[in-house]
């Protein structure tokens, strides 16, 4: 064998192990990204809704990543209403509730002046 084919062959396989490294460590990167949203899932889903032991749920999701029998009881738990309590109410709801009444006021101001002019 020559040189010039040992040089040949050897920078395709250099390619093709910074490619393999690349893929491992993209892989790497997901994989992490993946556990770290699963563990973040409960505890979001739990504030969103507006549960009242939202902090408790957000810890159980983050042990089930260790004990992963706990993940989906955290999950279920952010879905539940605990007896005799109704959840608190999602931290935008009061602006929903301005903007609503922002817009029954200027539907009642557009058909005071549409009654107006048909009365002309």
């Amino acid at each position: 064998m020559s040189a010039s084919a040992t040089l040949i062959g050897q920078s395709s396989f250099d390619f093709i192990w910074w490619l393999c490294l690349a893929i491992l460590v993209g892989l790497f990167i997901g994989a992490a990204w993946c556990l770290y949203w699963l563990g973040k899932l409960p505890g979001e889903t739990a504030s969103r809704r507006g549960h009242p032991q939202a902090t408790a749920i957000a810890v159980c999701g983050w042990l089930g990543l260790l004990f992963p029998p706990l993940w989906p009881v955290a999950l279920i738990w952010a879905y539940l209403v605990p007896a005799g309590r109704e959840p608190a109410p999602p931290p935008d709801l009061t602006g929903l509730k301005d903007a609503l009444k922002t817009t029954s006021d200027r539907i009642a101001e557009i058909e005071r002046q549409l009654g107006k002019a048909g009365a002309r």
